[in-house]
């Protein structure tokens, strides 16, 4: 009888890598309030951060792509950027819409999300363009005016993604925040740091490999190709054509995985504020 006293003891004070519902309930809501009552130009700041990190990660996708390692491959080596974005810390645009739950539970207003997406977006355009820059001046995309084995491959990336349509740059921008978001809401639930990788860099993979749109993964690819293909720095203004879709699609699709879970929202907002709905 002690023996298996001891052993149910045992078994309840394992390690367990997942946050209890409570846990995450005040994770998520303290995580949202100091994203909303940080500073603008500290919100800019880390999303100028972040914007490299995704540019970091866009890059090795194009490496690993141009090797001829596959799109899982590909996928795994971009989800270098987001694990370096949760885990080192910084704010980047796809991820901030769990905002809306800070919103749902009244922790802060709308003016106050509105202000920090706008912030952080602007950030992720200016790191993934200066990303771009270093990659440029380093001659890892061009060298003597011409393309880089990784560069040509920018280019095809950069033609196929700006031949894309309004409506199928929308949806695939959809898609793959759905998949941001539960890579986001997951590594949040984790404790520990090879758990919040795990959770990051395998939905991340999905959505590479799958051929959805990134918004801020695109702000580095499409300038890198158009680049690298000879394009001036004039010429740039040709990704909104892929970004403005893609970044409406990715605002849809984060909002559409929250409300899809209502239960959990239902929960976090029992948990938070000790009311029903």
């Amino acid at each position: 009888m002690a023996d298996n006293a001891g052993r149910q003891e045992q078994m309840s004070q394992s390690y367990n890598p997942v946050l209890s519902p409570r846990e995450a309930s005040q994770t998520i809501s303290a995580l949202g309030i100091r994203k909303a009552n940080t500073r603008s130009w500290q919100l800019l700041l880390l999303g100028v951060l972040a914007g490299v990190y995704i540019g970091i990660g866009s890059h090795l996708f194009l490496v690993a792509m141009q090797a001829g390692m596959g799109r899982l491959v590909g996928g795994a080596a971009f989800g270098v950027g987001l694990v370096l974005v949760v885990v080192a810390g910084a704010e980047l645009f796809t991820g901030n819409i769990i905002m809306v739950i800070g919103t749902l539970t009244r922790k802060f207003t709308i003016g106050r999300m509105v202000r920090s997406w706008l912030a952080v977006y602007i950030g992720n355009a200016v790191g993934a363009l200066l990303f771009v820059a270093l990659m440029w001046h380093a001659g890892l995309l061009a060298q003597h005016g011409t393309a880089t084995a990784v560069g040509q491959y920018a280019g095809e990336v950069a033609t196929a993604k700006l031949q894309l349509t309004f409506t199928e740059a929308f949806i695939r921008g959809i898609l793959c925040n759905m998949l941001v978001v539960l890579a986001i809401i997951m590594a949040i639930l984790s404790k520990d740091i090879i758990s919040k990788i795990a959770c990051c860099i395998l939905p991340i993979m999905a959505f590479v490999a799958s051929g959805f749109e990134h918004s801020i993964a695109n702000m580095y690819l499409i300038p890198a190709g158009l680049l690298a293909q000879g394009g001036g720095w004039s010429t740039l203004g040709a990704s909104l054509q892929n970004i403005i879709p893609v970044t409406l699609g990715n605002i849809v699709g984060g909002l559409a995985i929250l409300l899809l879970h209502p239960n959990r929202i239902r929960q976090f907002i029992l948990l938070t504020t000790g009311k029903s709905v």
